[in-house]
């Protein structure tokens, strides 16, 4: 990525953070109550599921961690990323291989998702699980750079998932 790229990439981010707070701040945004399925479920029982050594299927989860307060650029990362993962990979889902996850870590039962994924504001963030167990996580921190550009955003979005799920 070139210098100046990289520059203005680096200054739309600042940029977009200093908005959000300001909007926050001024009381411009508005909480949205929360909608059936935005809650995490609990573990799903993969023991003695084939293709493991050691009884426990690998399963990969995409979440979108968002709070209280929602812009308009807010909405949009999630509107993308739900398209991303639900139309990009519809054998993975129905298979439960892949799950899509909306989560307010504004909710007392969800703000170690906080701490856990190391969130510092809205994320997608792609959770490798064996059993209950985290393997791996990757937060795909480039959707705010990319929130300009649907397909730019879609690739990014799909390219990384394929990766977590062994498909590269």
């Amino acid at each position: 990525m070139s210098r100046l790229r990289y520059a203005t990439l680096q200054l739309l981010t600042s940029s977009t953070v200093l908005a959000l707070v300001a909007l926050v701040l001024l009381g411009l945004a508005q909480p949205i109550p929360a909608r059936a399925g935005d809650e995490v479920p609990a573990a799903i029982d993969t023991a003695g599921s084939p293709g493991t050594t050691d009884g426990q299927q690998t399963r990969l989860v995409a979440y979108y961690f968002h709070g209280n307060y929602r812009c308009a650029t807010c909405r949009k990362l999630e509107a993308f990323s739900e398209e991303a993962i639900m139309k990009g990979f519809p054998d993975e889902i129905a298979s439960g291989r892949l799950s899509w996850k909306v989560v307010n870590t504004d909710e007392p039962e969800s703000k170690h998702f906080v701490k856990d994924f190391e969130l510092v504001t809205k994320s997608l963030v792609l959770v490798e699980y064996r059993g209950d167990e985290v393997v791996r996580f990757q937060n795909l921190k480039l959707i705010w750079q990319l929130v300009g550009d649907k397909d730019g955003f879609l690739t990014y979005v799909r390219e990384a998932t394929g990766e977590m799920l062994g498909e590269s």
